[in-house]
């Protein structure tokens, strides 16, 4: 038995080992009247002048680097010798002006023997997220058409150029995976060549078997469950009665804050980048105290359905109904992401329209979170968890044993490029230095883990605080089990990609898409279904979470607190469930806004928007439990000075701005400083007792919506 597992893994990475060309071209003659005018139209990007050496025929352009920032590129095409650079980059700063200058290596493909080409051509072409195209003539003199990538810095052949445009061509850009090849003199009615980028590989139908099983058990168990839950009560809808076990709420609280956010662009900003955003896990370490002592304790004893139902009693309806909308607003927009990404990736994958995968993904999420609640959530939350993790780790082994050398490899090339530096103890507030994400990551998980109704929500679903208190210990240790692993995910991608450069897909359109592309042409048969199997289960997971918290806060803090007589346990069930519905839709509307945005990292995104969103909600509840003296009218004014605060460094242009995940801290501070000094002169003047945290806080509270 041993022996048979053994020989299966070796199977299992040695498939990735076997790398071949992702896309080819094909070909097609196009005459000069067949061309449209603006391919001979469009803008050539002049050359720089101030090079570090001079270009006899310089041609450049702009594209994304590895630094999440568009650099300028440029190559020289009529080098009378093979020494030297190739050409040179640099990146481009906020008034688009080239910055320092770096060397780029000369066109050559290892192998026994390496191949060296000469640049040649009248152009440079940007093709998708992180490529550039050029012709060039190898040691034989034929004119091929090569590939730049701009992130592993690695040249790999296309193919060959065809005869009548082999005299000094030019590339015109047509479309998103087509192009033109002519002459040097594009405006000329000379024959023109149409070349068409088509992928060569696609989704094993292996894969969408366990796809298919994995969706077919899924909506088996949301018809169980519709069935079963069909007359569960508001609190067993919403709270899941208080009697789930703490393991199972911990993973559930796991899986709710890790979504498609946290599987697809995580790695791809550490594929980009390095590992400088863990910090932002590691400062989950300074929350876990503050949580298990303050927060934890003090709402348990509150025992309320929506978190802010606390805002009103202890301030004023007020500040209880904008934290609730301000929450939901953030949850619709985090769900629209969370739908966006894993629908990027299968259309990506299995070659589906997005828009259709989005609408596909975003109706089968309301089903599951309209037919179980809260228990039902959380049990599958637990489960699809487990999944995810297994899947993850898998994936980690197959892109280190299919780098050049292995896990040696896998160090060395890591460490050359400095993808393993996660400290970085500069003082520039405007870069992800140890700093910044440490102070950011503290307040951007302060903010998730105690006003997130998705959290605090799931904090009530235990049977006792000591179960409530374990869980969020047991969701912080899986945090630390799967955080390095993701970060691990990204490192490997680019030293795969970095082995084996043409499996790239020169169209790649968005860098979100890089460890998709992987899923469908660096994993074995089964293992890349059930990878995205593991994407669809962090999709439905956490878009079920978002929408069952909004519709919990919606439904608590605005039908049940406005509506006439005492109602029923069906009517409010039933408004939840209406509720979820219209939020799915609403999510879905900003899903398919998101899909035709060109947005550059959709992890770096979510962090902006979730300082922006969220820190006037934390700022709330942190006043409300450790400042009495604040009133609810200076609590208004510090959400005002908040709000105007984080919006203005995230929208306005302005000379100088900090690093995006000192949005929300700066937010935090001035809601903070400006209810502390308002307080001078609108005192609280309500009873705080039982509202306030103390050492002796009393376990029975005051009623919500007294006085």
């Amino acid at each position: 038995m041993i022996r048979a597992l053994h020989a299966g893994w070796i199977v299992l990475l040695g498939h990735a080992a076997l790398c071949h060309a992702s896309v080819r071209i094909e070909w097609q003659e196009v005459m000069p009247e067949n061309v449209p005018a603006t391919a001979f139209s469009a803008r050539v990007e002049t050359p720089p002048v101030s090079l570090p050496e001079t270009f006899r025929r310089p041609v450049s352009c702009r594209q994304n680097s590895d630094k999440i920032k568009r650099a300028l590129f440029v190559f020289e095409t009529d080098a009378t010798d093979a020494s030297g650079a190739a050409g040179y980059a640099a990146e481009l700063d906020t008034r688009g002006e080239p910055g320092v200058w770096q060397p780029l290596p000369r066109p050559s493909i290892g192998g026994s023997p390496a191949r060296a080409y000469r640049l040649t051509g009248g152009s440079v072409l940007p093709m998708g997220h992180q490529h550039l195209l050029l012709t060039a003539r190898d040691a034989a003199g034929a004119l091929k058409l090569l590939a730049y990538h701009t992130v592993t810095a690695k040249w790999f052949e296309l193919g060959d150029v065809p005869g009548a445009a082999r005299d000094t061509p030019v590339l015109l850009p047509e479309s998103d995976s087509t192009f033109l090849v002519c002459r040097r003199n594009g405006t000329t009615p000379a024959l023109c060549w149409r070349a068409r980028l088509v992928r060569t590989e696609r989704f094993s139908p292996v894969n969408y078997v366990v796809v298919g099983l994995y969706v077919i058990c899924l909506l088996g168990a949301a018809g169980v469950m519709l069935v079963k839950n069909r007359r569960q009560t508001a609190n067993a809808y919403f709270k899941g009665d208080g009697k789930l076990p703490w393991w199972a709420v911990g993973v559930s609280i796991y899986a709710a804050m890790f979504s498609a956010i946290s599987l697809i662009a995580g790695p791809g900003v550490s594929y980009l980048l390095n590992w400088s955003y863990f910090t932002i896990i590691l400062s989950k370490l300074l929350i876990v105290p503050i949580i298990a002592c303050l927060y934890l304790p003090f709402f348990r004893r509150l025992n309320v359905t929506s978190a802010y139902e606390y805002l009103e009693a202890r301030f004023n309806l007020s500040c209880r109904l904008f934290g609730s909308a301000a929450f939901s607003g953030f949850m619709l927009f985090r769900a629209a992401l969370v739908v966006y990404l894993p629908a990027l990736a299968v259309s990506a994958i299995a070659a589906i329209p997005l828009d259709v995968t989005i609408v596909g993904l975003t109706v089968v999420s309301v089903l599951y979170c309209v037919a179980g609640g809260i228990k039902g959530i959380v049990w599958g939350d637990f489960y699809q968890g487990i999944i995810l993790i297994v899947s993850i780790a898998v994936t980690v082994a197959v892109l280190i044993t299919g780098t050049d050398g292995g896990w040696s490899g896998f160090f060395t090339i890591a460490r050359a490029h400095g993808k393993f530096d996660a400290f970085n103890f500069s003082w520039d507030l405007t870069a992800p230095v140890f700093w910044v994400m440490i102070i950011g990551g503290f307040v951007s998980n302060l903010n998730s883990y105690t006003s997130d109704q998705c959290v605090l929500q799931r904090f009530m679903t235990t049977k006792d605080e000591r179960s409530a208190v374990r869980s969020i210990l047991f969701c912080i240790a899986v945090t630390f089990v799967s955080g390095p692993l993701l970060y691990a995910i990204g490192t490997g991608l680019f030293t795969y990609f970095s082995s084996h450069p043409e499996r790239l897909d020169v169209t790649l359109a968005k860098n979100d898409s890089i460890f998709p592309l992987f899923i469908a042409t660096g994993l074995p048969p089964g293992v890349g279904g059930l990878l995205l199997a593991s994407i669809l289960a962090a999709t439905l997971t956490t878009l079920a979470a978002n929408l069952n918290a909004t519709a919990t806060a919606l439904t608590t803090d605005f039908y049940v607190r406005f509506r006439r007589g005492a109602g029923s346990d069906a009517k409010t069930v039933a408004c939840g469930k209406g509720l979820t519905v219209i939020c799915g839709g609403i999510a879905l509307g900003l899903a398919l806004l998101f899909a035709h945005a060109d947005i550059q990292s959709m992890q770096e995104t979510f962090y902006k928007f979730l300082g922006v969103l969220t820190s006037g909600v934390t700022g709330l509840f942190l006043l409300g439990m450790f400042a009495p003296r604040v009133s609810g009218t200076a609590a208004i004014l510090g959400l005002i000075v908040n709000y105007a605060v984080c919006f203005t460094l995230a929208f306005c242009p302005l000379p100088w701005k900090p690093h995006l995940m000192l949005y929300g801290v700066a937010g935090l501070s001035a809601c903070l400083i400006t209810a502390l000094l308002a307080s001078a002169v609108w005192p609280n003047r309500k009873s705080t007792a039982g509202w306030v945290w103390s050492r002796r806080a009393a376990g029975k509270q005051e009623d919500p919506h007294a006085g």
